[in-house]
């Protein structure tokens, strides 16, 4: 039993680390744009508020998630809707930000003086990963992946990857071909399925394990992102200005064609 506790906390540690790591998404974005800024406290909060809702997704992906697809997937036009106004909010916003170098002193001396900075952050990460359906299914094909490879080496991972590969089944049934991609996944775990001897009930003891690999995922991806706020925080009065300012523009355009992408996304599903 113990052993498999710290299995899935390592996996669940490096996995989040890892897929945190690309820059192109919502968050990471943001964080990017705020930490050039200077704005330290705002960049943990938001890394905190993705977080918190990152961990949720996880435990709901690998506990029932087919007991509240059936009432979740009815809001995923309207979740992207909501997600995609504010991100075309928060876009404009990084677009239209402006710095100059009696800026970056001015909010060094602040820094020094431990007079931190601007509130807020937490509730934009909350809402940035809740807005967002892709996120959630992506955490779960994910996590499927990363803990059948590692059940499949031998790894005692309490037979979480197995209550993944129902859920992902269930999804599928009820989604029809919307998720046929998740055939493909079927199809990397046909491998790992003569491995296991007993397939797993649901208890509390999986319960438990699913918190412990949800809050070590969330705790991956929020070192990586305080780790990515660290640099950026202690190089960027190196950074040209005028580089920083064209860098903003371009998160900021970034940003907003994700808004658009997710507005799209939002209209092809209703319109079907």
């Amino acid at each position: 039993m113990l052993v498999s506790f710290i299995t899935v906390l390592l996996i669940g540690f490096t996995a989040g680390f890892i897929f945190a790591m690309p820059i192109a998404g919502p968050i990471s974005i943001l964080i990017t744009s705020n930490a050039l800024k200077g704005n330290y406290l705002f960049c943990i909060r938001t890394a905190l508020g993705a977080a918190i809702v990152e961990f949720f997704y996880v435990v709901v992906s690998v506990n029932g998630i087919a007991l509240l697809f059936s009432l979740y997937s009815p809001l995923i036009p309207y979740l992207l809707i909501a997600g995609s106004a504010f991100l075309l909010y928060v876009g404009y916003k990084v677009f239209k930000t402006k710095i100059s170098l009696d800026e970056i002193e001015k909010e060094e001396k602040l820094l020094e003086g431990k007079k931190i900075d601007k509130q807020g952050g937490l509730r934009t990460g909350i809402i940035i990963n809740l807005t967002n359906p892709s996120l959630f299914f992506g955490i779960l094909t994910s996590s499927f992946l990363v803990l059948s490879f590692a059940s499949s080496i031998g790894l005692n991972t309490g037979g979480l990857d197995i209550l993944l590969e129902e859920n992902v089944n269930s999804i599928q049934q009820i989604t029809g071909t919307e998720l046929k991609s998740f055939e493909e996944l079927d199809t990397t775990y046909n491998f790992n399925k003569n491995l296991q001897n007993v397939e797993p009930e649901r208890s509390s003891y999986t319960f438990a394990l699913s918190l412990v690999y949800g809050a070590a995922l969330a705790l991956g991806g929020f070192l990586w992102l305080f780790t990515l706020t660290k640099i950026l925080m202690k190089y960027r009065n190196k950074i040209n200005v005028g580089f920083l300012n064209v860098l903003f523009k371009t998160l900021g355009i970034i940003l907003i064609s994700i808004s658009l992408y997710l507005f799209y996304s939002a209209l092809n599903i209703l319109l079907k």
